[in-house]
């Protein structure tokens, strides 16, 4: 355990030695090859090395910039799915979001409103009986239990929890609890616990074809899109983990399997600072427009987050962006359940919006298919796992296991369930920061102490030793946030950063809580600091800001 600690912070994934791991791509014969890094590729990599395997994962794009960056922010068992009768897909979220507030970096809890509305969709009977079962199925046959029962609160205390709340027809309502998660942070660290146990992983490194011996897959042919180089990386499987991209790798499809097999559905979220949307808690409510559930989120200590939506996506599944029309929908109908709430386009923070890979089922909207996994080999061999939910990644990482095991691909690799609910590495306990940050010496104020413990677990320490070493790296990028220059250096040395847009949209949450207003400036401060490290010309910087500026106002469009 302490070596894989030190292991964390050796510098060895770090931008300046890219080439080092692009040789070993080229030169190793590996176990398992991986394309895709989000959550589902990283999920399988940290199952992969923990049993021992040799393995290697590549991205066309940084890691996490899919879904996996572009979610509701939620580690959760998805009290919805209850109503479609997914009793086996909720008692799998709702344990392993357990494991995660127990084991993992940057999840914490957040208690849930479900409100009882006189004409609303559902009885206080329904939503005590769905909340009762979310809870059980929480605590069924795991040792990892749930954070705290729920309870049902009358109208007017119900009231006292959300006073802006619309009072018309309330009745009262229950509170249980989910889990607010970093997703592309809990990805890079999934990430992480891969390489510390040897594991070469690699960005924008795009796979182009197959190596292919007697029909078979042996290999994949790669380029890499920063040197512009082309190679081949040898293995004896190769895995299809790349979400909503599935079809784009699939040369070969199975019989009982759907061609396309991916239906993509569009989900997109606006941020507001909270004074402007006057909640306290997370809140489920229902669009006055076409009755779809979806969440007014609260996030950090200052904002909110409102979505999801849920529609059919045709466009580049690469660059999606909230268009009016999304805009407008979340707004409407939040503006119905907290009528003093100020969501004019000029109070927007930011917006993003992320594609989900659904696995295609005919006849059925895009909010009742089903989140659950598949996964199937081709003829040619190659293990395709694409579906799933964020917060299930480990139990879907376990489960592609067992389908190995089957072909028995490697005969000394059997399943062990369960055996990857383990500590982070990089999680650290609360006490243990208060102590280090005590020792440490180093003066910071405490909402910059709290948001770098949250975010960075152990990494947090590390942060603060930059800080001993230039007390100018504690200074915020932008005054009205708790982002600090130390954790983009951070970034930068232990999380193989290459690009602007990485730092602000996957490394750290900066994309979403720096107003977009505020973007040209928070981006040349930050461009600063990476063009020192990196000795980025002064044509590279302003190359690298405007691409992050474009992106932002694309992702801002429609306000005129």
């Amino acid at each position: 355990m302490i070596d894989l600690e030190k292991k964390l912070f050796d510098q060895n994934w770090n931008y300046k030695k890219r080439d080092n791991i692009i040789r070993r791509l080229k030169e190793t014969h590996y176990d398992i090859i991986i394309i895709g890094a989000g959550i589902t590729g990283a999920g399988v990599a940290r199952e992969a090395a923990m049993r021992g395997l040799k393995l290697a994962v590549v991205d066309m794009q940084d890691f996490a910039a899919g879904t996996s960056s572009r979610s509701s922010k939620l580690a959760h068992g998805g009290i919805r799915y209850l109503s479609h009768g997914e009793m086996d897909l909720v008692h799998e979220s709702t344990t392993e979001r357990n494991w995660l507030l127990a084991h993992a970096p940057t999840v914490r809890p957040v208690p849930f409103l479900f409100v009882h509305l006189k004409d609303g969709k559902y009885n206080k009977r329904t939503i005590m009986s769905a909340v009762k079962i979310y809870d059980f199925l929480g605590n069924k046959d795991t040792e990892f239990k749930i954070f705290k029962e729920y309870k049902w609160y009358k109208p007017e205390e119900v009231f006292e929890l959300e006073p802006e709340y619309i009072r018309e027809g309330n009745m009262g309502g229950a509170v249980y609890y989910d889990n607010n998660v970093d997703d592309a942070r809990l990805t890079i660290e999934t990430l992480k616990e891969a390489v510390i146990r040897g594991a070469d992983v690699i960005n924008y490194c795009k796979v182009n074809g197959y190596v292919k011996d007697n029909g078979k897959i042996i290999g994949i042919k790669c380029r890499d899109l920063e040197n512009d180089n082309d190679f081949e990386i040898m293995g004896t499987l190769v895995i299809n983990a790349t979400g909503i991209w599935t079809d784009n790798l699939l040369e070969s499809y199975p019989e009982e399997i759907p061609k396309p097999l991916i239906r993509p559905t569009k989900g997109v979220h606006l941020q507001y600072r909270r004074e402007h949307v006057k909640n306290r808690m997370a809140t489920i409510i229902r669009s006055i427009t076409d009755d779809r559930a979806f969440f007014v989120l609260p996030r950090n200590k200052d904002f909110t987050i409102i979505g999801t939506t849920d529609t059919d996506y045709k466009e580049d599944l690469a660059t999606p962006f909230c268009n009016k029309d999304d805009a407008d929908y979340l707004i409407k109908s939040t503006k119905h359940y907290f009528p003093s709430a100020e969501l004019d386009y000029d109070n927007i923070v930011s917006t993003y919006a992320g594609v989900r890979p659904l696995v295609m089922q005919k006849g059925k909207s895009e909010s009742d298919i089903s989140r659950k996994h598949i996964v199937f080999f081709s003829d040619d061999g190659l293990l395709t796992m694409t579906g799933g939910k964020l917060t299930a990644f480990r139990n879907m990482a376990e489960d592609l296991f067992i389908h190995i095991e089957e072909k028995n691909i490697f005969p000394d690799i059997k399943r062990k369930k369960n055996f990857s609910k383990q500590k982070y590495i990089i999680s650290l306990e609360k006490d243990a920061w208060i102590k280090e940050l005590k020792n440490s010496g180093v003066d910071i104020d405490e909402d910059i102490a709290d948001h770098l413990y949250q975010q960075y677990g152990k990494g947090a320490v590390k942060i603060l030793e930059l800080i001993k070493g230039d007390n100018s790296l504690k200074e915020r990028i932008i005054e009205e946030n708790d982002f600090i220059n130390a954790e983009i250096i951070y970034c930068l040395r232990y999380e193989l950063t290459p690009h602007l847009i990485d730092v602000f949209c996957r490394r750290t949450e900066m994309s979403l809580w720096i107003s977009h207003k505020k973007a040209p400036e928070a981006a040349k401060k930050v461009a600063e600091i990476i063009a020192k490290e990196y000795s980025w010309s002064e044509e590279k910087k302003n190359k690298e800001i405007e691409t992050y500026i474009e992106d932002v106002k694309k992702t801002v469009s429609f306000i005129k």
